[in-house]
């Protein structure tokens, strides 16, 4: 009875446990998406005071007018806002994680989160395919088309689903950043995980 008891307090004790690191692990996720999302919005928000309601404004002004000046400061302009986003969110999911006892690396969070945005444009971009750019239809493509368009149906289905609500767009491109550092810090975890399991 003794033994019995004593495995049962340890099968409950390992139960507990896994209990809480999953309450941490949802309650992380939860903080790290907020936070990216805040950091990334406000970092965007004073990047773009900085350079249109300052360095355009007031020290530009109407002294350049050549297209290629133009064109070359707002590359460079959408360059830095968008690295200031994606490096803001990253360090301050970074930060949240280790208050949550969790040492994330600041690389794979900033190549996720770098990622993010762009998926959210491929998904979009999948709501109108036109599927006539692949001309005329032979036998290959009758076969491979409809399977596309199938494929390209179920994965832009969440996408189809807030856009015929009316809702904005611009909060999918928000939480793309801290999903996408999620998702880049956790494969990276998986792969480093498989590698030395092969040196093994």
């Amino acid at each position: 009875m003794l033994h019995r008891d004593i495995i049962r307090l340890i099968h409950f004790k390992k139960a507990s446990r896994l209990e809480g690191m999953k309450k941490n692990s949802i309650a992380l996720t939860v903080v790290q998406i907020a936070t990216g999302s805040i950091l990334g919005f406000v970092g965007g928000w004073v990047c773009m005071f900085i350079f249109e309601g300052i360095i355009w404004a007031v020290l530009i002004g109407d002294r350049i007018n050549h297209g290629f000046w133009v064109g070359l400061f707002l590359l460079i302009a959408m360059c830095v806002t968008y690295g200031v986003v994606i490096v803001g969110a990253g360090v301050g999911m970074r930060f949240v994680s280790q208050k949550f006892g969790a040492d994330v690396p600041l690389k794979p969070l900033c190549w996720g989160a770098f990622l993010g945005p762009p998926a959210v444009v491929g998904l979009l971009a999948l709501l109108n395919v036109p599927w006539e750019i692949f001309g005329k239809p032979n036998l290959i493509l009758a076969l491979l088309i409809p399977v596309l368009k199938t494929l390209a149906y179920i994965v832009s289905l969440p996408m189809r689903g807030w856009v015929s609500l009316g809702l904005p767009v611009e909060i999918w491109y928000i939480l793309a950043i801290p999903i996408g550092a999620i998702l880049g810090y956790r494969i990276a975890a998986v792969e480093d995980t498989d590698v030395r399991v092969e040196q093994t």
